[in-house]
């Protein structure tokens, strides 16, 4: 669901909460590593910020000491304003971007000056995954859709036959096809049985668009992600809207890049099962995807997906646009921050909130919050895949 246009642009009393969820969720997650009970830690995390002065020790000492008496409560103090700190660098990147290493070496340092127990972080670094996302790969129907992308990339025009020669290569490919062309999207009174006919009732405009997106779709299935599989079909038309508005894609490439851009995260959903369930109690506790991803792995799934589809021979502008759609400021592409915009406007929380990141945005690449929510109206070519995929 896109954003709500009344409080688009600025950030309301949830932030804090958002803040103090987050924080929890990593605290339990190293009290789990460090032996203290989650129940205890959470609370106290929770409430943190109802303290006069939340970063003083001596405050959340007395916190935990209402939460739970003991030995624990010096122990859940420092959890907690480890944590604390944590969560404050992740949000500050947008305006001051740090290796996940650097951020962890520094509050070990000031958890040593500020005198609590700096060995807790070694527990945060020892739930990082070891494993290199350099190595990590797509599964083996990558290459289908790899071929069908390198084929439909080409920026020519089409006839019904060169379309049909490509889906008659894989019998998903053309069931696709067949399906959308007798969907009731179509309004279709006689149902078509053969692709030739299929590309003929759609028109080869949106064939091709159904041939790139159904190509990808058995990444997406094979991992069980089919809340990014409906996510890119929805960012997908809007990427593409966006990019023949802007002049700065065709409207197809616009597509293209709309359906690979989170490509990543089908890669992410194989790494090694300890990783994946650090990863699943963090985002279940609250934290964004990709902001526990950069705290596992030291990236996002947008720097992972980079790299696997400059396998595919994709362009450079297409792979910078994919690394950074999370953190346009990194980069001076423009691509980055139209991707970025289609993300936003999908309205799937993958990554913390910044109205800074989407105004900065619409300013690079010309445009307006009002003509942002004009371009709303979505393409239903693709909704049409949603229902016969």
């Amino acid at each position: 669901m896109a954003p709500n246009s009344s409080d688009l642009m600025s950030p309301d009393h949830s932030d804090e909460q958002a803040h103090c969820t987050r924080t929890a969720a990593l605290a339990v997650e190293l009290g789990r590593r460090a032996g203290v009970a989650a129940e205890p830690l959470a609370q106290a995390a929770l409430m943190h910020h109802a303290l006069e002065s939340p970063r003083h020790w001596s405050g959340l000492g007395r916190l935990a000491w209402q939460v739970v008496g003991g030995d624990d409560a010096r122990r859940i103090a420092d959890i907690v304003q480890i944590c604390n700190l944590v969560d404050e660098q992740f949000e500050a990147l947008e305006f001051e971007y740090k290796e996940v290493e650097t951020i962890l070496q520094e509050i070990q340092s000031f958890a040593a000056f500020e005198g609590f127990d700096p060995a807790l972080v070694e527990h945060l670094r020892a739930m990082r995954c070891r494993e290199l996302p350099g190595g990590l790969r797509l599964p083996v129907e990558a290459g289908a859709a790899c071929l069908v992308f390198r084929a439909l990339r080409a920026e020519r025009e089409y006839e019904i036959r060169d379309l049909e020669a490509i889906a008659l290569r894989d019998p998903v490919l053309a069931g696709n096809l067949v399906g959308v062309a007798n969907s009731a999207l179509h309004g279709r009174a006689h149902r078509v049985s053969t692709v030739g006919r299929a590309i003929a009732s759609v028109g080869v405009i949106a064939a091709r668009k159904v041939m790139l997106a159904a190509a990808m779709r058995p990444l997406f299935a094979s991992a069980g992600l089919s809340r990014i599989w409906s996510h890119s079909l929805s960012a997908a038309p809007f990427c593409s809207a966006l990019a023949g508005h802007t002049g700065l894609l065709s409207s197809e490439e616009g597509l293209v890049l709309g359906l690979v851009h989170d490509i990543g995260a089908v890669a992410v959903q194989f790494l090694p099962r300890e990783t994946m369930d650090t990863l699943r109690n963090l985002v279940e506790g609250g934290c964004p995807p990709a902001y526990v991803e950069r705290l596992l792995l030291g990236r996002d799934h947008g720097e992972i997906g980079a790299g696997l589809i400059a396998e595919w021979r994709f362009p450079d502008e297409f792979m910078e646009a994919v690394r950074f759609h999370h953190q346009p400021e990194r980069s001076a592409s423009k691509l980055a921050s139209l991707a970025y915009l289609a993300e936003f406007w999908s309205g799937l929380d993958e990554d913390l909130p910044s109205f800074g990141r989407v105004e900065a945005c619409l300013e690079r690449v010309d445009l307006t919050l009002e003509t942002l929510m004009e371009m709303g109206r979505q393409d239903s070519t693709l909704r049409a895949l949603k229902v016969v995929a």
